[in-house]
């Protein structure tokens, strides 16, 4: 009985010690390109955006072009000087190109600052 317990107590304190997704994205990565531009958008317009879903500016989320190959709900990774950060596409934008994110504010803030507006040379890829 006394074996079978420390079994039971060895497993149950891997369980509890095994690594847990926060929403965060998955280390894996990509399809890198360089010389992407970013801009941000305010997305809290009360509507749905593309992807279905209603939006807010808190959130990290990007648009992309309606003729970008990359579905909804995919996770990208953006690094921008040296800086990086996540976000999952949850909108489509009209006037973006393959190589242009539209940003929700917080995104971009993270990546740089909302008087910028555009932020230029900016890695991005998609993670698996």
């Amino acid at each position: 009985m006394f074996y079978k317990s420390i079994v039971v107590a060895a497993i149950a304190s891997m369980v509890a010690a095994a690594p847990t997704q926060t929403g965060a994205p998955a280390a894996k990565r990509s399809a890198d390109s360089y010389g992407n531009q970013a801009t941000w958008y305010n997305a809290e317009t009360g509507n749905r955006g593309a992807c279905g879903q209603y939006l807010s500016n808190d959130d990290r989320f990007v648009a992309v072009g309606f003729g970008s190959p990359i579905p909804c709900g995919q996770w990208m990774g953006f690094n921008v000087n040296g800086v990086t950060s996540y976000g999952y596409v949850a909108d489509k934008c009209a006037a973006c190109a393959n190589n242009h994110y539209d940003m929700s504010e917080a995104l971009f803030t993270d990546l740089g600052s909302m008087p910028q507006g555009v932020l230029n040379d900016v890695w991005a890829w998609q993670l698996d």
